[in-house]
């Protein structure tokens, strides 16, 4: 399942950068980069374990974080536009009341809140452009708290790339 939603992704990235088939091997590697070094940071912001790629309440998930009984799911997205597609959005919505309903039905008193990453190549004032288009966005429509994290691709790369 995850790995047909990274295929999704790309594919979109694909269409969105009006890439050939050829350099889709290229993209995807870009990508799994970027979802792994933005977990990383993410780890390292919350001084919590992060655990990749895991199913809460029905929901598969990037990544969680777990402090007591608080579960931070985590959701990354690629962006190299300053739009996050209202597809995608409704599908991280779906997936946090799919995880919040789920949990509510095994009567579980764990806590939910939702982290989008967004990793992007973008320039200030894009960067700007999507801060305006993700206020715009329904979010306040979310069962649960949502955390909304920007992180640039570049600067990402720097930091864990270079470190080893």
């Amino acid at each position: 399942m995850q790995r047909q939603s990274v295929n999704v992704e790309v594919r979109e990235l694909a269409r969105l950068l009006e890439v050939d088939d050829d350099q889709l091997t290229d993209l995807l590697s870009a990508f799994i980069v970027a979802e792994d070094l933005a977990l990383r940071q993410i780890q390292q912001e919350e001084s919590l374990p992060l655990m990749r790629h895991v199913s809460v309440g029905g929901a598969n998930f990037d990544g969680i974080l777990v402090d007591r009984d608080l579960i931070t799911c985590v959701e990354v997205a690629f962006l190299v536009r300053p739009d996050l597609r209202p597809e995608r959005t409704r599908a991280i919505m779906k997936k946090i009341a799919t995880a919040k309903h789920g949990l509510q039905a095994m009567k579980s008193r764990l806590r939910l809140r939702l982290m989008i990453v967004l990793v992007t190549q973008l320039t200030e004032s894009e960067q700007m452009t999507l801060r305006n288009v993700l206020k715009a966005q329904r979010f306040n429509e979310t069962p649960v708290d949502v955390d909304i994290r920007m992180l640039d691709f570049e600067l990402l790369q720097k930091l864990y790339i270079a470190e080893q």
